[in-house]
């Protein structure tokens, strides 16, 4: 390639420059300080054991899809069906509280 020429790049020394001249000394104490640091007051955490039914966890995984995809088209629910998930719904209420 005889005709290629090179072009000097003005101001593509900017983009090498140094962004912090000066030496920071004190930088490993500021990261110890940072991750030693304790942490905010953290509530206890209680963990409960809940038995479910099959029925039960076909309900709630119905209930997280139709929780997941609000905007897609569904009838309303059969009573029973409704009765069930309210009833389950009471039954976590009643352990979480």
């Amino acid at each position: 390639m005889p005709n290629f020429k090179r072009v000097s790049l003005v101001g593509s020394e900017e983009l090498f420059r140094p962004t912090r001249p000066e030496v920071v000394s004190d930088t490993d104490d500021v990261i110890k300080e940072t991750v030693d640091r304790p942490g905010k007051a953290s509530k206890e955490v209680v963990l409960r054991t809940m038995n479910f039914t099959p029925e039960e966890l076909e309900l709630m995984l119905d209930a997280v899809q139709i929780a997941k995809y609000p905007d897609r088209a569904r009838a309303k629910p059969a009573l029973d069906r409704f009765d069930s998930l309210d009833a389950l719904r009471q039954k976590i209420q009643a352990v979480v509280e």
